[in-house]
């Protein structure tokens, strides 16, 4: 019986392994905004004059722009006669380009969630374990490559909080690695979930959720700025979940579910944030359902089976 329970474990562990790299994998292949199929299509039909056409449209564009960055590097200098006109003294400005459209986000209260590699290094263990260990070689080559593009996203998606703005960013593009300073163009066009720039209102958002408070594994939030009906985005918790919830719940709207408090973050408020896990909770014994608000992060699940 005791073989038979522990057969019984593994199966749900790979089970619900695989249910959440393929979720993740979905969600991270929708989000991954440098893969911009419409535009590449739509580029190998364009012409090679209407190409040409294009190029001379922006360099009459850009014109203004390169003679006013030459004539700020000149150095001023004026006589007495000339710098006089009617009795007036006029100083020459550096002309600057109206174009704000690269800028980053507002710096006012910008705050940059820090990256987590929990959830990535998570599941290559799993397909480690999967692999040499239980010979499991399709699942571990699902697992290792969720976890691996998981990994590589971390190191370069960053999410920010401004008084006003959510915006997404990527901080590997030729604009630097700094998160603070890199505009929000970094990160393409969502092409997948809406389109439109990687920056939404605060004030838009319309509904969001975390699963799971104290085990975040995925975010998501409703906005009506991208289509007036409401657009869903969903995005990996390939980020300090924990600080990403305490920017949410201080500055977006509430959510439609009631949200614990981040000091309150375990395992029973976790199970509680769902229908499923409410049911999970019912299924267990007494001892193991008091046990559920010591575990308050991965590492103290062990303390369930303690004695």
């Amino acid at each position: 019986q005791e073989s038979n329970l522990i057969m019984a474990s593994k199966t749900a562990i790979i089970a619900s392994c695989a249910a959440v790299a393929v979720l993740c994998g979905c969600v991270l292949l929708a989000n991954s905004n440098r893969i911009h199929l419409k535009h590449g299509l739509r580029s190998a039909h364009v012409s090679a004059p209407a190409a040409r056409g294009r190029v001379a449209s922006i360099s009459k564009r850009c014109a203004p722009a390169a003679a006013a960055a030459r004539l700020s590097k000149m150095p001023m200098q004026t006589t007495a006669s000339s710098s006089k006109i009617a009795g007036r003294k006029f100083a020459l400005a550096p002309l600057r380009s109206s174009s704000t459209d690269s800028e980053p986000a507002s710096s006012s209260g910008l705050v940059v969630i820090p990256e987590d590699y929990r959830l990535g290094g998570s599941l290559l263990g799993v397909a480690f374990l999967l692999g040499p260990a239980l010979h499991l070689w399709p699942q571990f080559f699902l697992h290792a490559l969720i976890g691996g593009f998981l990994t590589f996203q971390t190191t370069r998606v960053r999410f920010r909080f401004s008084d006003s703005d959510l915006d997404v960013v990527f901080t590997d593009g030729p604009e630097g690695s700094s998160a603070e300073s890199v505009s929000t163009a970094s990160s393409g066009e969502n092409m997948l979930q809406g389109g439109g720039e990687n920056k939404w209102s605060l004030k838009s958002v319309t509904n969001w959720e975390m699963w799971w408070p104290g085990f975040p594994i995925l975010v998501y939030f409703k906005e009506n700025q991208t289509k007036s009906d409401g657009q869903p985005h969903f995005f990996p918790i390939i980020m300090d979940g924990k600080k990403l919830y305490e920017q949410m719940l201080a500055k977006m709207g509430p959510s439609k579910n009631t949200k614990p408090a981040p000091e309150d973050w375990n395992l029973d408020t976790a199970l509680d944030a769902t229908p499923v896990g409410r049911r999970i909770k019912e299924e267990l014994d007494g001892d193991i359902k008091a046990k559920l608000k010591e575990v308050k992060d991965f590492a103290d699940i062990a303390k369930l089976f303690q004695s």
